[in-house]
């Protein structure tokens, strides 16, 4: 079996310098618009006003003004600013829920609501980082694996590797129970490290699988080590269906033209008019996102489904089952370090109850044994689960199942030895290119979003020196609301705070989402009327 490649040490700094150094282009670009403008005389400052009718309409030697613009050069201008950017969202690989689509509706209003996930794209680097079909689907975050949840438990015969011992902790208070305890033991599943698909039924996975109570899915974060599950095969032969989003680029490069000359056309009579508040300034979010959604469709392919990856415990949960899992496309490589971590085979005794017994090199069993135990709160878990297990199975639980309780005992066991279950099993991942890569991949985020945001900013000030001129405070309130609420709307959708778990902060966070995002579509509709008032006004305008 293949290992997978080990990246250089260099590459993901070189990668963020490469970044820095474009989003530091972006930035200085805006100071050259002014001069762009005047290099080029395609809209004249000099006209021949001529009234005919209710129509205005102003003409010299290389253009034509008519004034008020009709509805259909207003649709034409919300189309292909505002509505084309819908187009260019990048879906979530394997998703089938609605949230894809609610987001795409609400970043037609606000479109840095979705700056989020095409930074997270960028900065993943699929298309730099995988060395082949398999380690850009791993950095995609595309494959999945088995793993245990916090409600497991082990089955007669059951045996589970790479386990942690702690012994117990030394109390004054409990010398005479220390040495009875020292032979029982309570489990503790290790809380999972990677994403867990809280909503399984929403996500779209190729193949056929069954999982057993107390297993999950979960997506397998970059640089774990994975092969060929044929060990005899190559790894960069593996094959996974991906295609990349050609036509969202272009419809993105598309939109990115017409705002370009958007611009153009607004360094004239329109900054002179309105000022900062001038409805031509209202396309440069859309377009910072466009040129993000379009490098995003260019670096991550687009994958209609999530693909499994073959573990030890997978291997367990099909024991469990009888149902293989059909449809992995690799295999992830054990660790072999049993510095750290033991194997354990856990056995049911009529007398004992279940005990776990440490297995050597060879799963010879090498005399050290602790007695299982049960908390209160594992006893709970353990009849609900048994609950759900008996309701799933038409009330004819198997010998061995979930069913069969552990002993309860309500008891103090905090002199008991802890055995700390890996939710995962064990797998080979390397650290170093996983710190690397998180390092890489929090600092390109950063930099993404800071140039976004002070992108439109430095447009203004570049070609409107953020002066008003003639616009009124309704026009400035809402055009200048629209970008700043909107941004503000961005943030929220990329921070995640660490108050999260308690249910007061989740009530306050929850009311202050829903006000910003409530503030955000007041603003975004009252900028769209103000914007079509401005074009209105400011008449349509085609060459001779």
């Amino acid at each position: 079996m293949q290992l997978p490649r080990r990246l250089p040490a260099s590459f993901p700094l070189d990668l963020l310098r490469a970044t820095t150094t474009l989003a530091s282009a972006l930035l200085l670009l805006p100071a050259l618009l002014p001069y762009l403008a005047d290099a080029f005389p395609l809209l004249a400052r000099q006209a021949t006003t001529i009234t005919i009718g209710n129509n205005i309409i102003e003409a010299d030697s290389r253009h034509v003004c008519v004034t008020p613009a009709p509805w259909t050069q207003i649709f034409s201008f919300f189309l292909t600013n505002y509505i084309a950017r819908i187009a260019t969202f990048k879906k979530t690989s394997g998703y089938e829920g609605s949230r894809d689509y609610l987001r795409t509706i609400v970043s037609l209003f606000v479109p840095f609501f979705g700056i989020s996930q095409a930074a997270s794209t960028i900065a993943r680097g699929s298309r730099f980082l995988g060395k082949d079909e398999l380690g850009r689907a791993l950095h995609a975050g595309t494959l999945c694996v088995v793993q245990r949840k916090q409600t497991w438990r082990p089955k007669n015969g059951d045996v589970v590797r790479g386990c942690m011992i702690e012994a117990p902790k030394r109390s004054k208070k409990r010398r005479t129970s220390s040495t009875s305890s020292r032979d029982e033991a309570i489990l503790h599943i290790q809380p999972p490290t990677m994403t867990e698909f809280t909503r399984p039924e929403k996500w779209k996975i190729q193949g056929q699988y069954s999982l057993p109570h107390g297993y999950s899915f979960a997506k397998l974060p970059p640089g774990t080590s994975l092969g060929a599950i044929n060990p005899a095969t190559d790894r960069s032969a593996v094959v996974v269906a991906s295609s990349y989003g050609i036509v969202k680029s272009f419809t993105a490069a598309l939109q990115i033209l017409f705002s370009v000359f958007t611009l153009y056309s607004a360094y004239g009579s329109q900054i002179q008019k309105y000022g900062y508040a001038a409805f031509g300034f209202s396309v440069v979010p859309y377009t910072v996102m466009s040129f993000l959604n379009a490098i995003a469709n260019m670096i991550e392919a687009d994958y209609d489904t999530l693909f499994m990856v073959e573990s030890e415990v997978m291997v367990e949960a099909f024991e469990r089952t009888g149902e293989e899992f059909v449809g992995a496309v690799a295999a992830m490589i054990p660790a072999f370090d049993r510095n750290e971590w033991v194997d354990l085979k856990f056995r049911r005794h009529k007398e004992r109850g279940l005990t776990a017994y440490e297995l050597d090199l060879e799963d010879q069993e090498t005399g050290r044994k602790w007695r299982v135990v049960n908390t209160d709160q594992q006893n709970n878990e353990e009849q609900q689960a048994a609950a759900e297990h008996m309701n799933t199975r038409d009330n004819h639980p198997a010998e061995g199942s979930e069913a069969e309780q552990l002993p309860l005992q309500p008891r103090d066991t905090s002199g008991c030895t802890r055995i700390v279950i890996p939710g995962a099993g064990q797998y080979q991942r390397k650290k170093q290119v996983v710190k690397k890569s998180n390092r890489f991949y929090n600092q390109s985020v950063t930099i993404i979003v800071i140039s976004a945001l002070i992108f439109p900013y430095i447009v203004l000030g570049a070609l409107s020196k953020f002066e008003r001129r003639q616009s009124t405070r309704r026009q400035r309130t809402f055009m200048m609301g629209w970008l700043v609420v909107g941004q503000i709307i961005g943030i929220l959708d990329v921070a995640e705070t660490k108050g999260g778990r308690k249910r007061w902060w989740r009530r306050v966070e929850l009311g202050i989402k829903t006000v910003v995002v409530l503030m955000g579509f007041a603003f975004s509709i009252g900028g769209f009327m103000e914007a079509g008032y401005m074009m209105r006004d400011t008449g349509f305008c085609f060459n001779l």
